[in-house]
């Protein structure tokens, strides 16, 4: 992080700004924070470059911070923006989160500021860090492909040592500026001396002689390995091009040996060895994982009487944080989950398991109670991973046709009337990890024959960002299906000819009978 960091600071409250700013300087924090409350000081300040931070209120007399967050995005996509406003509802919240914001702070709440500006800085320089290491590795790997194509050119390399030598090995000749580079002598300190003094093993010294030097006809060349020695008494491992030097008929009148220091490549090739190992090993863990967390989803449809239930997850990489379950509770009453770690990738499929875990344990209660201790077991390890989980649990009571449920900041759920209508299910909470010092609200809905639940993840919506906010439009898509796994295929098919998907896709459908 930066000794000094500016931030710029979309701000109406003179007494919040500054508020703002004790709260960074007493926590260490070295900023220079500029304040501005309207949108043409705000792209200014963008425009003028230079800005480490952006924190914004929410909602000003003549701009808001989703405004703000957009012309952020558009211009600035990496740069960490955290809304740090009065008050903001549970639809503001997840909203600006899925629009791009890095994270928000009450302002009732500014404990958290420091927290979540550090968490936002340091995503911002581990993914600059991720691009310097890719194009490292790039450069590595042209740079070791020149050296591969380089062999078949040595002789109008100046970076080889060429040392020329008689048939009795007697240093003749050599290009001093390789020469000196490479083995630190001066060319008149080696002229008629024996080539043995840049060696560094007389086994090699005598190994080459047989191969090439010491033959009086003309053979073919060879490139060999060979430890030389330096003046300095270093020794470095070399590639030695070995062969005769031919006079005008052909007749060997000495021998040439093109000399590379090649200890920096191996030192390349080693490290690519074991980075090559350590991926290979990753990708067998990834794959024992996926396998691990598939079995962790049910393997097979409940059989509920009245009801037809299926669902499907598809992680957007090998493992992933959605998650879906149903589990009978009691006699004639099932708990049916879905729910979506922040991220995606091994962190939220180990988030995932915890909280799935969790609500097994407790699914015998209300779905209120029992997220309230599902909460209370997994807070420690939201708080410090820095994630939320959005849930959606409900309870349907076959026998009832009744679903008695709690939506903790999902939302991505509706129920289809069998005349193809949609309603809408409330009310809705904040997700998992996000403190608002309430209780945990239910709602019911009563299922008439015909009428089905639909329940999806934002992957959907990332995947087919047209859909968002339709139901309609999704009811649609299942007009005719004539069973639950019917629907999940049809809604699992709307992501198709999308390449990689941006994030995890999961889908639970729940159908009443006629």
């Amino acid at each position: 992080m930066k000794q000094t960091l500016r931030i710029l600071h979309l701000e109406d409250d003179p007494s919040d700004a500054e508020l703002v700013q004790a709260t960074l300087a007493g926590e260490g924090v070295g900023c220079n924070v500029l304040v501005v409350a309207t949108r043409e000081n705000f792209v200014s300040a963008l425009e003028e470059g230079g800005i480490d931070l952006v924190l914004a209120d929410f909602a000003l007399p003549v701009f808001d911070g989703m405004s703000a967050l957009a012309i952020v995005r558009e211009k600035h996509p990496d740069l960490p923006f955290v809304f740090v406003s009065g008050r903001l509802g549970e639809e503001a919240a997840i909203e600006s989160l899925k629009n791009g914001a890095t994270d928000y702070v009450l302002k009732n709440r500014l404990s958290r500021l420091v927290p979540a500006v550090n968490r936002a800085l340091s995503e911002c320089e581990e993914r600059a860090e991720r691009r310097e290491a890719q194009e490292a590795l790039a450069i590595a790997y042209l740079d070791i492909h020149e050296r591969a194509e380089s062999y078949q050119n040595l002789f109008n390399s100046i970076r080889d040592a060429i040392v020329v030598s008689d048939l009795n090995r007697r240093i003749m000749n050599a290009n001093q500026p390789a020469l000196r580079e490479m083995f630190g002598y001066e060319l008149e300190e080696v002229i008629g001396k024996s080539v043995k003094l840049i060696y560094a093993d007389e086994e090699e010294f005598l190994i080459t002689g047989r191969e090439i030097f010491d033959i009086r006809e003309s053979v073919k060349g060879k490139i060999l390995e060979v430890h030389f020695r330096r003046k300095n008494g270093e020794v470095f491992i070399g590639e030695l091009h070995a062969l005769k030097h031919l006079d005008r008929k052909g007749v060997p009148t000495g021998n040439v040996g093109l000399i590379r220091d090649i200890s920096e490549r191996r030192k390349a090739e080693e490290a690519l060895r074991e980075s090559e190992m350590r991926r290979y090993q990753l990708q067998i863990e990834l794959v024992y994982a996926a396998e691990i967390q598939a079995k962790l989803l049910p393997r097979d449809y409940p059989h509920i009487p009245g009801f037809d239930i299926a669902a499907q997850c598809l992680p957007a990489k090998h493992v992933g944080g959605d998650f879906f379950d149903w589990q009978e509770v009691c006699q004639g009453v099932w708990a049916l989950t879905l729910g979506d770690v922040m991220g995606k990738g091994m962190a939220a499929a180990m988030l995932m398991a915890t909280v799935r875990a969790s609500l097994r344990s407790v699914g015998h209660n209300r779905p209120s109670e029992a997220l309230r201790l599902v909460e209370s077991a997994v807070l420690p390890d939201l708080e410090n991973s820095e994630s939320f989980v959005t849930l959606f649990l409900g309870q349907l009571n076959a026998a009832e046709r009744s679903l008695t449920f709690v939506d903790c900041g999902h939302g991505f759920v509706f129920l289809r009337r069998r005349n193809g209508t949609v309603q809408g299910l409330f009310p809705r909470g904040l997700p998992l990890g996000v403190l608002n010092g309430n209780l945990y609200q239910e709602g019911t809905l009563k299922f008439e024959k015909g009428d089905t639940l639909i329940l999806y993840s934002d992957g959907l919506i990332d995947a087919r960002p047209e859909l968002a906010l339709n139901n309609q439009l999704l009811s649609e898509h299942l007009a005719g299906a004539a069973s639950a796994q019917e629907m999940v295929v049809r809604l699992m098919s709307l992501t198709e000819q999308q390449g990689q998907l941006p994030d995890d896709v999961t889908v639970l459908v729940a159908h009443c009978l006629e």
